[in-house]
């Protein structure tokens, strides 16, 4: 057990040191930065959408930001949710499939309270860049909008992993992407659960194409 809470507490510290490494390397690119200042500016609550495959990368892009993350409750969730904690942001634990409610119970709680999340609509376990209505109800139920937010780098990694997980190589240029925020209701949750995850899918596959063209290295999904 020792041994187990050594690892969770030395490999997010790892992890957060070769990211600035890397990052002291790398230019940095903001597109739509404005839809993210306007609402951090306007002081209502919103919610962050970031695929899977870019969560760890931005942990660095939403640092100090007041953001409440949802991270799985697990043992890799353990050290996804560390990393947050050390770039200066708060967690919300729990996903669609392990303590779900509570988790959306208690990120509800958050946004009446005018404060900002960040969830993964396509984690813990995928499939990649599928968004799942379940995690949807609490930002209908609040009635706030979803902000995408994509990054992707002109050179970079992509791991072999369930959700070809993406991070930055040195010396690369890396854009980072907010989409349009997008809102979808409690009726439509509740009438037309699909076509709510279209809407919200496609406003983050458009961010996801438009950094994957700002990158130059052409569309891959």
């Amino acid at each position: 057990m020792a041994r187990k809470q050594l690892k969770f507490i030395v490999i997010p510290y790892l992890i957060k040191l070769l990211m600035w490494l890397i990052m002291m390397t790398c230019r940095v690119r903001w597109h739509n930065r404005h839809a993210w200042d306007e609402l951090q500016q306007s002081g209502q609550a919103y919610v962050i959408g970031v695929w899977h495959n870019c969560s760890t990368i931005s942990a660095w892009a939403m640092r100090d930001s007041s953001i409440s993350v949802m991270v799985s409750d697990s043992n890799d969730g353990e050290y996804a949710a560390r990393l947050v904690k050390l770039f200066g942001n708060n967690t919300v634990r729990g996903s669609s499939s392990r303590r779900g409610q509570k988790a959306i119970k208690d990120a509800l709680m958050l946004l009446r309270e005018n404060k900002p999340i960040a969830i993964t609509p396509d984690g813990p376990r995928g499939p990649c860049y599928q968004v799942q209505s379940g995690i949807l109800w609490f930002a209908a139920t609040a009635g706030v909008p979803i902000l995408p937010l994509h990054i992707e780098s002109s050179r970079q990694w992509v791991l072999d992993s369930w959700d070809g997980h993406l991070f930055p190589k040195p010396f690369s240029t890396m854009h980072i992407g907010l989409g349009r925020p997008t809102i979808v209701s409690r009726e439509m949750m509740r009438n037309n659960p699909d076509d709510a995850v279209k809407i919200v899918r496609g406003a983050m596959m458009d961010n996801v194409y438009a950094m994957q063209t700002a990158s130059g290295r052409g569309l891959t999904v």
